[in-house]
């Protein structure tokens, strides 16, 4: 992922004229226009703006009906997910309906427009970088992946209903000013996972391809990988940019890091990150240091499975490790 990883939202704000949801709405996501459907209604708008660096969400409650028409060409592949109410919208020429049984997704291209979302209706409007998404789709596959799109899921159960979980959850984190996803190093993989498990619900060519035995990895290429890791663990590193800087696919660095470690690259993360922070524990001043706050510097944001797999590899819980300091 290029660019600096922002990480941020903002304060939860009711707007009370279409200007001012314009001025905010458009430059976090497309130009669009707004317009207000029945006239006798008070126009407003709760929302809140999230954002994880390729992903923008704003939590919107529209108290009127509304209707939007976007531009052609925008720079993002586009969700919508209803917690509430329902939104009508049509996309190269399919009429489509969200409701909280039913999330819609929307290509970058092609005629978009909200036709009616109703009074009252929340919904999560989730925009993907272009970027971002292609990059996922070619580190992943490196090869092509049919046109085909699914531009609705129900999401009561199987992969949609779990990607919708993934997106609440990581909304609910960015909302939180103490969240450990405010790290670039634990956020990242997140936002990866969100993107992928996007591709998968969204693209059957790309679930399918997945499917497919991966092409053997190189032992060269693992060992790449792996002095990266060594190198680099302090960084946010996700398997996609391994794959990608030891030119091999995410699905082929995985084989090979199965065939002849017998573990993932985000495993094998995990396992360097884990003995960088043992040796700071061991070179802390207990008077000054935590075992939380080294532990978030290594991107682990779960304090009791961090101590439970510090004491499997060491003999001793963290904070036995730092007293002894």
């Amino acid at each position: 992922m290029n660019g600096p990883f922002v990480i941020g939202a903002s304060p939860q704000a009711r707007l009370t004229s279409i200007e001012d949801v314009l001025d905010r709405s458009v430059p976090a996501f497309y130009p669009h226009t707004l317009d207000q459907l029945v006239a006798a209604q008070r126009f407003s708008t709760d929302c809140r703006f999230l954002r994880a660096g390729p992903i923008t969400v704003v939590d919107a409650t529209v108290r009127a009906d509304i209707r939007m028409d976007f531009a052609e060409g925008r720079n993002g592949y586009h969700a919508n997910v209803a917690l509430s109410g329902g939104l009508r919208s049509r996309h190269r020429g399919v009429d489509l309906l969200t409701t909280a049984e039913t999330a819609t997704f929307y290509r970058p291209s092609g005629e978009t427009s909200v036709t009616h979302w109703t009074a009252g209706t929340r919904i999560l409007a989730v925009k993907m970088d272009l970027g971002a998404v292609e990059r996922i789709l070619r580190d992943t596959v490196r090869g092509p992946v049919a046109d085909r799109w699914t531009p609705s899921v129900d999401v009561r159960g199987g992969p949609g209903r779990s990607w919708v979980r993934m997106l609440r959850h990581l909304t609910t984190e960015l909302a939180d000013p103490d969240s450990v996803l405010h790290q670039p190093m634990a956020a990242m993989p997140f936002v990866e996972a969100v993107l992928s498990g996007f591709l998968m619900v969204a693209s059957p060519a790309f679930r399918q391809t997945l499917d497919r035995p991966a092409e053997p990895a190189r032992p060269a290429a693992v060992r790449d990988a792996t002095d990266i890791i060594d190198a680099e663990a302090h960084r946010p590193l996700t398997t996609a940019e391994l794959a990608r800087r030891c030119h091999v696919s995410v699905r082929t660095l995985q084989e090979g890091f199965q065939r002849h470690l017998g573990i993932a690259p985000m495993a094998y993360l995990r396992s360097v990150r884990l003995d960088r922070a043992h040796a700071e524990l061991r070179a802390a001043d207990p008077a000054r240091d935590t075992v939380g706050a080294i532990a978030r510097r290594w991107g682990f944001t779960n304090l009791t499975r961090f101590a439970n797999q510090h004491r499997k590899a060491y003999g001793q819980y963290p904070h036995e490790t730092l007293r002894i300091a």
